[in-house]
């Protein structure tokens, strides 16, 4: 599984523009790169890097989805705070961040406004974002004694489940601080690799799993406008109810045939559930879309299937 290597810092605050500065979370990050030629040349599915003029660019993370913090889709919504910003935090403090310390969502102080290290990346999402596999520090797998490093600004790195193991994305994972979110373009291996630390972190009730609702665990009863932002439920999930909502929609009722509506848009994603939780090595598995997999009426919203058994094929403008 080659991914290419992209070196360069962390930023997290403009000490000349602190108001204007990053707005990190659970899963997005600002890097500056050593060098931008790499990253325009990873496949993309449609706009190319988006560049900010200080030569910045957002790390989504791979394999994971965070509790939205701020999600500007019309008014700007959130999900429960306290797992949002657990996630947020610890992202932070796995690079390096100390006493950090928050003004709405830009930084008002920290330790250090950038930290050097790296990127896995393996694409573009429709963002213009790199995806990828963030790691702390400089190249070395471990002490720079006993390791070699991992390369230069723009190698190839085969990243299999022990080099994983060592990134944000996997540490957020076997917390339980995130939930997964797995894309076709995911290696299987990995995929299946990961899948495993989520379901462990959810069965010893880890993180923000005790608190999560809307699973096959049961429905979330009871969900409106007004309660959705302090609930825990699969962010993908949450992202399409507010789309919703912000149609005007006060139930869910409809909610299931405005999914299917959206098809063409990419709101009633395409996915591939696996026949086994975490399975991906082989073909098992069905084809469906998201609407096959929620149960939705009244005030009562249900993913029915666990989300490391989902994959997603990415569209344009994925979210």
């Amino acid at each position: 599984m080659a991914y290419t290597l992209l070196l360069g810092r962390f930023v997290i605050r403009y000490p000349d523009l602190p108001n204007q500065g990053p707005e990190p979370d659970g899963d997005t990050i600002t890097f500056n790169p050593d060098d931008q030629d790499v990253i325009k040349g990873l496949p993309r599915s449609s706009r190319p890097p988006k560049f900010s003029g200080r030569g910045n660019i957002g790390i989504r993370l791979e394999a994971i989805d965070a509790l939205e913090t701020h999600f500007p889709k019309g008014p700007t919504w959130h999900q429960e705070k306290q797992g949002g910003e657990k996630a947020r935090d610890e992202l932070l403090h796995r690079l390096g961040f100390r006493d950090v310390v928050f003004r709405n969502h830009k930084i008002l102080s920290a330790s250090h406004d950038e930290l050097p290290g790296y990127v896995l990346a393996n694409s573009i999402d429709p963002n213009g974002r790199v995806i990828g596999f963030i790691f702390a520090g400089g190249t070395a797998l471990d002490d720079a004694e006993v390791a070699p490093p991992l390369g230069a600004h723009g190698d190839s790195v085969t990243l299999d489940g022990e080099l994983a193991d060592r990134s944000v994305n996997s540490g957020l994972l076997a917390e339980g601080l995130v939930y997964p979110a797995f894309y076709g373009t995911l290696p299987p291996p990995l995929r299946t690799h990961l899948a495993a630390q989520s379901r462990a972190a959810r069965q010893s009730n880890l993180g923000l799993w005790p608190r999560s609702t809307a699973d096959p665990n049961g429905p979330a009863r009871g969900v409106t406008k007004e309660t959705i932002e302090d609930l825990v439920i699969w962010p993908k999930l949450f992202r399409r109810a507010v789309a919703y909502f912000n149609e005007g929609n006060t139930n869910f009722d409809g909610f299931k045939a405005w999914l299917r509506k959206q098809a063409r848009g990419g709101d009633d994603d395409e996915i591939l559930i696996l026949e086994e939780e975490g399975d991906g090595e082989g073909s098992g598995g069905r084809l469906a879309n998201l609407h096959d997999v929620v149960a939705a009426s009244g005030t009562s919203l249900q993913l029915q299937v666990w989300p490391d058994a989902i994959v997603i094929e990415p569209k344009r403008g994925e979210s």
